[in-house]
């Protein structure tokens, strides 16, 4: 059954989660569906996950990402993406730069999402991309891994999980590959992201990493007894400035002046990240001081 295709003419009122639950039940072997989104970027999904089923209703996903990743990668170069889900933002990516040049490395600690990933993968073969199974870490072994059976997105490493999961050190991963700066570094770990950081010691120290578009919730860091404010410093003595990069945090905030030699950077509205007293939940972009030029007067 193809889902897609079949509400693809549908009224607005049609297209719910409620009436799509209902397709898959009576369906059952339907779940495994190719879905369109932003314009004209395509993936693989299931559909039984209630944020990939969101995404195809809604024919839309992370614009704010988008444009970010764009700007920066408009010049080509190497993007990381690191807690790849069903890769929404690397394919819809690759398809958004066209013909720009750019590699692509995706890592994803939910084995059951692999296929989804290989799959939407075939798609372009002339693209360099590789998929990576484990769990972003800053140190060798294994973790525990938990699968939110409701919200597999959500997914996180737990001391209690029922997965045990290889970690992938990105130091390593770079050394194994040869690669020598990534370009841009997209992080969604669930409050995982402090030690997939810690795990690019080198990197950071030889200021190999340009670009960090990260994910800022203040109860996932919470989970592991850290605060936003420990990744914020972090980055701050690795050299980057961080900066609110969604239109709705721009709202009633001052844009920053800094110019960037990064070209991209310098099309993006940008504001200076200041310290936040209570909750957070939102993104950033962390830029290395290596790509500021300097203050606009």
């Amino acid at each position: 059954m193809n889902i897609p295709a079949m509400l693809k003419p549908a009224p607005t009122w049609v297209r719910r989660h409620l009436f799509v639950r209902f397709l898959l039940a009576v369906f059952p072997k339907s779940n495994d569906q190719w879905i369109e989104f932003n314009g004209h970027a395509k993936v693989y999904v299931d559909l039984g996950d209630p944020e990939a089923r969101n995404v195809f209703l809604t024919r839309s996903f992370e614009p704010d990402f988008f444009n970010v990743a764009s700007a920066v990668l408009s010049e080509g170069g190497v993007f990381f993406d690191c807690g790849a889900n069903f890769g929404l933002c690397t394919f819809g990516l690759i398809q958004l730069l066209g013909s720009v040049k750019v590699s692509c490395h995706l890592f994803e600690a939910n084995p059951h999402l692999i296929r989804y990933l290989e799959r939407s993968m075939s798609l372009f073969p002339s693209i360099q991309i590789k998929v990576t199974e484990g769990c972003v870490s800053d140190r060798q072994g294994i973790s525990r891994f938990q699968i939110n059976s409701d919200y597999p997105a959500q997914s996180c490493v737990a001391a209690d999980g029922a997965l045990v999961r290889l970690n992938v050190v990105l130091d390593d991963y770079l050394e194994c590959n040869g690669l020598d700066v990534v370009t841009f570094l997209k992080m969604d770990l669930e409050g995982q992201e402090l030690s997939a950081l810690r795990g690019l010691a080198r990197a950071l120290k030889r200021g190999a990493i340009e670009v960090i578009y990260f994910e800022a919730r203040s109860e996932l860091f919470q989970r592991y007894g850290l605060t936003l404010e420990d990744i914020i410093r972090f980055l701050h003595e690795k050299g980057f400035r961080v900066y609110y990069c969604r239109d709705r945090d721009l709202i009633g905030r001052r844009r920053t002046t800094m110019r960037f030699s990064r070209s991209g950077l310098n099309q993006l509205q940008l504001s200076e990240f200041e310290s936040v007293h209570g909750k957070l939940g939102t993104d950033l972009l962390a830029v290395h001081q290596a790509l500021i030029l300097k203050t606009a007067r």
